[in-house]
């Protein structure tokens, strides 16, 4: 399985501007996310016979979003949000809890059309394709696995059902019936990916206008999927208590821009270990 062969998917043409690539914004993410959940997954219960398929759904994980000029993509979402508009699919769906997955995507572009042609944001094919990445992911990420069939069969990355609904494990209902090695690895993708966001400086300088990532802030974040039920408190901790003993440092240091080579800052290990001893 050739995972740089699998991560240039990422890479695709601007459909606003034939003959341009859009470079994969998530490619360095996903990249990350990847070696975290390796690394994490013996920690977890996860045993060698599912790494290389777990490594297959862990670079995948947000092909969905291939496409994305983070630009715009930033700009619609955040004109929605200062409306107070939902930004996401739950968000969304609290609001209005009879809407169908598959009419999210509409409704999304009911409610916030006016907010953004005010603010010269026009509707196009590219903007609905970029409310259908948020509003609609599930089929966004079929719709990209379906057009790259052929390169994944020619790097033996073929993607099984089961491997799908991990990828998707945010659609939970989508677990009913599986064993309990997918939902665990559902579990992981979904904590491994988070804590990769949440120390990841473009992300956070892109879409949630920090100006600097903290563990605390990650692991925050963390609590709040738990109390959803998306992610065990067991993960978690097994994801901290691995960060605390700096296996992570260099993979967190590049998403945070710094030295691989940098230790974390004190204020970062301590919070690792405390958390650590009191989960």
């Amino acid at each position: 399985m050739d995972a740089e062969a699998l991560l240039a998917l990422y890479d695709t043409p601007d459909s606003a501007n034939p003959g341009r690539m859009l470079p994969g914004y998530d490619r360095d993410h996903a990249r990350r996310t990847t070696a975290i959940v390796l690394r994490t997954a013996p920690e977890v219960g996860i045993s060698g016979e599912w790494m290389e398929r777990l490594e297959v759904i862990a670079l995948l994980h947000d092909l969905g979003r291939a496409g994305m000029d983070p630009e715009l993509f930033s700009r619609i979402f955040t004109l929605a949000q200062q409306a107070g508009f939902p930004v996401r699919l739950p968000e969304l769906k609290e609001r209005y809890s009879d809407v169908k997955e598959e009419l999210a995507a509409d409704l999304w572009l009911d409610l916030a059309r006016n907010t953004l042609e005010t603010n010269h944001v026009y509707v196009t094919s590219q903007l609905r394709d970029y409310i259908a990445m948020r509003m609609d992911y599930k089929e966004r990420l079929r719709e990209q696995l379906s057009l790259n069939v052929e390169t994944l069969g020619a790097v033996s990355a073929v993607v099984e059902p089961w491997m799908e609904k991990v990828i998707l494990y945010y659609y939970p209902h989508l677990m009913e019936g599986e064993d309990s090695v997918v939902r665990r690895m559902g579990m992981l993708l979904v904590a491994c990916e988070n804590f990769e966001a949440f120390n990841n400086a473009r992300r956070g300088r892109d879409y949630y206008g920090r100006d600097q990532e903290t563990m605390q802030d990650a692991f925050a974040t963390l609590g709040k999927f738990q109390e959803r039920g998306l992610v065990d408190a067991d993960i978690i901790r097994s994801l901290a208590c691995l960060a605390a003993t700096g296996a992570l440092d260099a993979i967190v240091q590049e998403a945070r821009d710094r030295p691989t080579t940098e230790p974390l800052p004190n204020e970062d290990k301590a919070f690792l270990e405390t958390f650590c001893r009191a989960a």
